[in-house]
């Protein structure tokens, strides 16, 4: 969520801790007690999206990135081999051919990365049978950096599900953030009228200055103000 709407999150989340040492005065004003429990509600709904998204996000990115490590992990071991081959046979082109190593699969961009991998694979596949057989090139070897790679585009895949899934569920945020925005003006008019009730029973006075100060908001910058400056004569 942004920094305005985290704040608008955190007001609703302390006005709660605020109001609720005043349950007395709550039960008696319904509507006051009725904006509250809308503002409970709202806010628990809005942390339950926040969290959803958190931790879909994460998730997908971690399983990203494991996917990345054995694909670059894997190639490195067939690099390694094939690049043998080249250099005891003195075929320096073959070299650059296989050459491939872990920080160039494991940090380079992602797409091409995967397109070098399987090219690899490919051309290491392409060596006569006794070859490969002599430098140890194993067809299990030479498969772990392919299946490597699909894994990693499958993770990719799911990354982006993963993604659109809390952009879907955050279409209703701007509609929760809106109802808890209200709820909260609700509140504090309401407060506001009745801060001057003199009833000795109740405390609202109390009330509307704990409302009033857990309902700053926090960390937001205020809109730069246009001042008109007059040319000087």
């Amino acid at each position: 969520m942004t920094t305005r709407e985290t704040s608008i999150l955190e007001s609703g989340q302390r006005v709660g801790l605020a109001v609720a040492p005043y349950q007395a005065e709550l039960n008696d004003f319904p509507p006051l007690l009725a904006a509250d429990a809308a503002r409970a509600g709202l806010a628990t709904a809005i942390k339950a999206q926040q969290s959803t998204q958190d931790t879909l996000t994460t998730a997908s990115t971690a399983g990203k990135e494991a996917a990345r490590e054995k694909m670059a992990l894997a190639t490195a071991t067939l690099s390694a081999r094939a690049v043998g081959y080249a250099l005891a046979t003195g075929q320096l082109g073959l070299k650059q051919t296989f050459r491939l190593s872990y920080a160039d699969v494991r940090y380079g961009e992602a797409t091409e990365d995967v397109n070098h991998v399987r090219d690899l694979v490919k051309a290491v596949q392409a060596l006569p049978a006794k070859v490969r057989a002599d430098y140890r090139l194993t067809d299990a070897v030479i498969q772990a950096p392919a299946d490597a790679a699909d894994a990693f585009d499958a993770a990719g895949d799911a990354q982006t599900g993963a993604k659109a899934a809390p952009r879907l569920a955050s279409l209703a945020l701007p509609e929760l953030l809106r109802r808890l925005s209200a709820a909260l003006r609700l509140m504090e008019t309401l407060l506001k009228g009745q801060r001057t009730d003199p009833d000795p029973k109740f405390h609202w006075a109390e009330l509307y200055e704990a409302f009033a100060e857990a309902n700053k908001r926090r960390g937001v910058a205020s809109k730069s103000r246009k001042v008109d400056v007059k040319p000087v004569a």
